[in-house]
């Protein structure tokens, strides 16, 4: 850092819902002639950092929408952010550290009246000039753990934990359709890192015909609170999705929505090869009772051929033509005793795509 500030000022984004925060730490801040700039929520960082890289990074923890946790994420798993060196600066810090030390932050600092946090970030920056930590930082001095932060603490991780362990995939949008959550099942789902999802427009992942309906749904439950459920199935790299949209309401606004995706190819699937056998066993059905009422005539026939037989002996033209009438009722004969033998159905192909019964395999004791 030492080379940095010999040649610029170190640039330093604020990030802080509360503007009166934002501007205490600004102050304290500019005394190392940093140049600052600021953004009023997650939201606004994101907008930000997908423009410009800063040195330092100070994040509020706890902002609506976006919170500091995941613009961390964001910022550490960014390569394009790499060099930034990212501050956690919150009400929680010392009630939280453990769990904040796993977004890998440069430092912890906790919030506090001026003078404490005066201190406690000077203290923080001047750990830049030293040597690389492995470590996250903690600067918590004058600062007291209180037990209805640890409580709050625990009741977030425990909804967080719930929806990373769905297996449904659940996304949370601003009212412009952008990505400000995604869980596990999420990310998956897209293949994508959460730090490339968060910021983009839900609409982009999906084809041009499916972004058109998904927008049309999002439009339909955020034009009036009572609109406030919407449903729709899409194709997804070849993969049936069903869509299940809410809006997300505070204070009787319209903030967002929340889509919950479920892969239902596989049961498209089944519901697919259901259908088919329900066709299939209509079929053999029917081919069962027609075998049944073709049994009687043919036996009757057979009967007349083998007379006639008899009658033409001696006479090999007319003996032969007869030979081929009877041979033949002998083959329906025994296709009409397959009919009626079938309980299950093979298939086998028949060209052009298309799968017809397999009968010899489908009557045999192998095929039940």
């Amino acid at each position: 850092m030492n080379n940095i500030a010999s040649q610029k000022p170190l640039s330093a984004l604020v990030v802080d819902n509360d503007k009166l925060s934002a501007r205490v730490l600004s102050s304290i801040l500019s005394q190392k002639n940093y140049e600052i700039t600021f953004a009023y929520g997650g939201l606004e960082a994101l907008r930000i950092l997908a423009d410009t890289t800063f040195d330092l990074v100070f994040l509020d923890l706890i902002m609506p929408r976006i919170s500091g946790d995941r613009i961390c994420r964001y910022i550490t798993q960014s390569p394009r952010h790499a060099h930034s060196k990212v501050f956690i600066v919150s009400g929680a810090a010392l009630e939280g550290h453990q769990k904040i030390a796993e977004l890998k932050p440069f430092a912890c600092i906790a919030k506090a009246p001026y003078d404490i946090m005066h201190k406690n970030i000077l203290n923080a920056l001047e750990e830049l000039d030293k040597e690389p930590h492995e470590n996250m930082l903690l600067f918590a001095e004058g600062v007291h753990a209180r037990s209805v932060v640890q409580e709050l603490l625990f009741s977030q991780r425990h909804f967080e934990s719930i929806l990373s362990s769905m297996t449904e995939a659940v996304f949370e949008l601003d009212s412009c359709g952008i990505i400000t959550y995604v869980n596990e099942s999420a990310r998956l789902l897209l293949g994508r890192q959460e730090w490339e999802l968060i910021g983009r427009d839900f609409c982009s992942e999906f084809s041009e015909d499916s972004a058109a309906g998904i927008n049309k749904a999002l439009g339909l439950i955020m034009q009036t609170a009572h609109s406030r459920a919407a449903e729709l199935c899409v194709s997804l790299q070849e993969r049936e999705l069903f869509l299940s949209f809410r809006n997300v309401i505070r204070d009787d606004e319209i903030i967002g929505a929340t889509v919950v995706v479920n892969d239902i190819t596989e049961k498209k699937l089944l519901d697919q090869e259901r259908c088919l056998r329900e066709r299939l066993t209509g079929v053999i059905e029917m081919a069962s009772a027609a075998a049944h009422e073709l049994n009687q005539p043919l036996t009757v026939i057979s009967g007349h051929a083998q007379l006639l037989l008899r009658e033409c002996a001696g006479n090999e033209a007319l003996e032969r033509r007869v030979r081929i009438i009877y041979d033949q009722i002998e083959r329906l004969g025994r296709l009409t005793r397959q009919f009626s033998g079938i309980a299950t159905y093979k298939t086998k192909d028949f060209g052009d795509n298309l799968k017809i019964i397999d009968i010899e395999q489908s009557s045999s004791p192998g095929g039940r």
